[in-house]
């Protein structure tokens, strides 16, 4: 009888591509599209970008605590060293998207659409994935304590030394989740998962978890 054939290892993300004409401040914040650029450093905190495009550049060392990019299109773009911190990417579709650094508490991505996104050295911890669909997103050397990734729909996700401590994935559809190398402590919806990779070191913590759900105790 023939083996099954090995799941394929989820591949990195396509990185945005990083042209380098600058733009002010007043150019991002004008509803235009905003087309091969760098921009920063600059305070948008508070500031409405809902619906802005953004396409093939470089963000670097930005203020956004609490901005609204609800509905906003971001293409081949990064962000380094950015504050996203309570920022709202309801609805936003974001295609090729890496952050490095970025401390994103908080921040919103409900019913958002990623694809070919990374997250490096990010803290996202109470971030909202609620209805969101993550198709091909790796977040490594993270923190998402907490976050919220109920009834959201997850592709190829992979999650690589990151702090998972209390992620909600109730009723979360998932074809391809990799959890190896992270932190998995009372992971929410365990018990319903399908289709994910841990580690051997990771069998007790989501026993653990599954057992909590399920109400089976150890005596």
């Amino acid at each position: 009888m023939a083996r099954p054939a090995k799941r394929a290892e989820i591949p990195e993300p396509i990185a945005p591509e990083a042209p380098a004409e600058p733009v002010a401040v007043e150019l991002l914040a004008s509803h235009d599209d905003v087309v091969e650029f760098t921009f920063g450093p600059a305070d948008l905190a508070n500031a409405d970008l809902a619906h802005l495009r953004l396409v093939r550049g470089v963000v670097r060392a930005v203020q956004f605590t609490s901005t609204r990019l609800r509905g906003c299109t971001l293409v081949d773009v990064q962000f380094d060293d950015c504050e996203f911190s309570g920022a709202d990417f309801h609805d936003a579709s974001l295609t090729r998207v890496a952050f490095r650094n970025c401390r994103m508490v908080g921040v919103g991505y409900s019913e958002a659409e990623l694809g070919h996104v990374r997250f490096n050295d990010c803290k996202l911890d109470d971030a909202n994935f609620r209805f969101a669909r993550l198709d091909h997103v790796w977040a490594d050397s993270s923190s998402l304590r907490e976050a919220d990734a109920y009834e959201a729909s997850l592709v190829a996700v992979r999650f690589d030394v990151c702090d998972l401590t209390r992620v909600d994935l109730a009723k979360a559809t998932i074809d391809g989740l990799d959890l190896r190398g992270s932190t998995i402590d009372e992971l929410r919806g365990a018990a319903l998962l399908r289709d994910v990779r841990i580690g051997a070191d990771q069998v007790v913590p989501l026993a653990m978890s599954v057992f909590a759900e399920t109400g089976i105790r150890i005596d």
